[in-house]
C-alpha cells in the first residue's frame, strides 16, 4: 500500500483497519491492533521524507475499540439491530440483505433505511469521530433500486435527517469509491444529492479509496473529484503532512 501511494504520487496515507468488534469476523484481535499499531510505525519511519503515514482506525457502532491509540477514527455503521435482537450486516452480500429486510423489517426497505440512517446519526452525533465513512453504505446493494427507491420523499428525509444530526458531532464526510473498485458502482458514495445537501449544512469533503488493495489505492479518484465539485465544493481535505491531522487543497 505504502509503496503503491508512493509510486501514485501521494503525498500522505493513511491506514484505518476495522477496529475490535464481537461482530465484524474481519475486524482486528487485541493481539492483531498491537501487531496493526506496530507495522505502521515500521512504515513511518521507513518511508519518513517520502510519505506522511497516519495510524487511523474505522470504528463501527459496535465496536469496543479505545481511541487512544490512533491518530484518527473514521466513524461509521455496518450492523443493524433487528427487532427480533439479532444483527443484519448491511455491507454483506446482496441476497442476505435482501433476505435480512424480509424477515426482520416486513420486506419494506424504507423501514430498513430508516433504521440505519437513525443508528447513524446517532451514533456519529454522540461519538464524535474524525471522519464519516460511507455514509450511505446501504446503497452498495441497491444500485437499480431494488430494494428502496433513493428518489422517494421518505428515504431523503431519514438521510437528511442522518445528515443533519451528524454534522453536530464531525462535520468532514469521506467521499468514498469503494463500492466503485469492488462492485461495480457507477458513482462514489455518498450520492450527489446528499453531498450537495451536506455542503448546504457546512460539512466539508476528504476523498477515500477504502481500497483493500494496493491495486485500487486511486480507484475512481477522477469521477469522486468531480462529484465534489459538483456538490459545489472549491477545496478538499487530505491528511496532514506535519503536525496538523488534515490539510487542505484547492479543487483546480
Amino acid at each position: 500500500m505504502a509503496l503503491a501511494a508512493i509510486d501514485r504520487g501521494f503525498v500522505s496515507l493513511g491506514f484505518s483497519s476495522h477496529a475490535r468488534s464481537r461482530l465484524e469476523t474481519y475486524s482486528l484481535s487485541e493481539s492483531g491492533e498491537a501487531a496493526y499499531i506496530t507495522e505502521i510505525d515500521r512504515l513511518k519511519k521507513k518511508h519518513q521524507g517520502r510519505l506522511s503515514i497516519r495510524l487511523g482506525i474505522e470504528r463501527d457502532r459496535f465496536s469496543h475499540a479505545e481511541r487512544a491509540p490512533f491518530e484518527y477514527v473514521i466513524g461509521s455503521a455496518h450492523f443493524l439491530p433487528c427487532p427480533d435482537g439479532s444483527m443484519l450486516g448491511v455491507d454483506t452480500a446482496k441476497d442476505i440483505v435482501t433476505e435480512g429486510i424480509r424477515l426482520h423489517f416486513a420486506g419494506d426497505g424504507l423501514r430498513f433505511s430508516r433504521a440505519y440512517y437513525a443508528l447513524l446519526g446517532d451514533y456519529i452525533s454522540g461519538y464524535r469521530p474524525d471522519i464519516i465513512g460511507h455514509f450511505d453504505l446501504i446503497s452498495k446493494n441497491n444500485q437499480q433500486g431494488e430494494l428502496f427507491n433513493p428518489d422517494c420523499r421518505e428515504y431523503v428525509k431519514a438521510a437528511t435527517e442522518a445528515m443533519d444530526e451528524a454534522v453536530t458531532g464531525c462535520s468532514l464526510l469521506e467521499v468514498n469509491t469503494g463500492a466503485m473498485a469492488r462492485h461495480g458502482a457507477p458513482f462514489p458514495y455518498p450520492s450527489l444529492p446528499l453531498l450537495k445537501y451536506w455542503k448546504a449544512l457546512g460539512g466539508e469533503v476528504i476523498l477515500s479509496s477504502d481500497c483493500h488493495s494496493a491495486e485500487w489505492i486511486d480507484f475512481g479518484y477522477d469521477r469522486a473529484e468531480e462529484q465534489i465539485r459538483r456538490a459545489g465544493y472549491k477545496k478538499a481535505a487530505i491528511l496532514g503532512r506535519q503536525e496538523e491531522l488534515f490539510d487542505w487543497f484547492e479543487l483546480t
